[in-house]
């Protein structure tokens, strides 16, 4: 199987939700290398909780998920987070650290808990800020950062865990409709060049529509997935038509 079309995590029957209160029925899908799937659904609906779940940070209810040929659960946290990366742009930013050695988060998976990163290590964060084209700030506090500068350090952290896969909260809600696009022209690039699997949530049809392969909806204890040329065709976005 080539690169690209590998399956880097799979869903089998999963139930996810807290507390044993499913949130929706079992769904099955697959997480492709090189695809980015659009996770929709109206406030509440557990698209937060269903990242979680992928991420290994809450267990699921039922069913399987499988990371590469290994169940998600029998994963150690470190090995996880060689992995999968969760990011959430709703983070408070850290005070005093700067760019530079927020990026070198990325690498505790690897360093080590005495943080005895290597030269490969620093090598790695550098090439992550390129691609995330924020170098040229890295010695600037995180918490003075705009918004979409933000964003990006904040993905260049995941990119720096040399992950296979992304799941991204809500990476454009506080962003304006031009660093929303410049966000997922961003993450097109990074599915392309690093062939990793990114599901990234979102309430705009425009972006899910226009940068990702396929969408996922949760709708009325439901999960539906179809590839995003035929989403709206297959009826998965009637929900985000106002009623006459």
């Amino acid at each position: 199987m080539s690169t690209e079309n590998k399956t880097l995590l799979h869903c089998e029957s999963l139930c996810f939700g807290y507390e044993g209160k499913s949130l929706a029925a079992p769904c099955s899908f697959d997480l492709r290398a090189g695809r980015i799937f659009a996770l929709m659904g109206e406030n509440g609906c557990g698209k937060s909780t269903l990242l979680k779940t992928l991420a290994g940070f809450i267990p699921s209810l039922g069913g399987v998920v499988t990371l590469g040929e290994t169940p998600l659960k029998d994963w150690s946290a470190r090995e996880r987070a060689k992995k999968i990366a969760l990011v959430r742009m709703s983070l408070i930013a850290p005070d005093r650290m700067t760019v530079r050695e927020f990026v070198s988060l990325g690498r505790s998976p690897y360093s080590g808990f005495f943080d005895d990163r290597t030269a490969e290590d620093e090598k790695i964060v550098d090439e992550s800020m390129s691609l995330l084209d924020v170098k040229s700030f890295a010695d600037r506090p995180v918490v003075e950062l705009s918004d979409g500068e933000r964003s990006r350090v904040y993905l260049a952290e995941a990119v720096a865990q040399q992950v296979q896969i992304l799941l991204l909260d809500e990476p454009n809600a506080f962003l304006d409709i031009p660093r929303s696009h410049a966000l997922f022209r961003l993450l097109r690039k990074l599915a392309q060049i690093r062939k990793i699997g990114i599901v990234v949530s979102t309430h705009s049809v425009e972006y899910a529509g226009k940068y990702c392969d396929r969408i996922m909806v949760i709708r009325n204890g439901n999960v539906q997935v179809a590839p995003a040329r035929e989403a709206r065709a297959q009826g998965l976005l009637d929900w985000t038509v106002p009623e006459a």
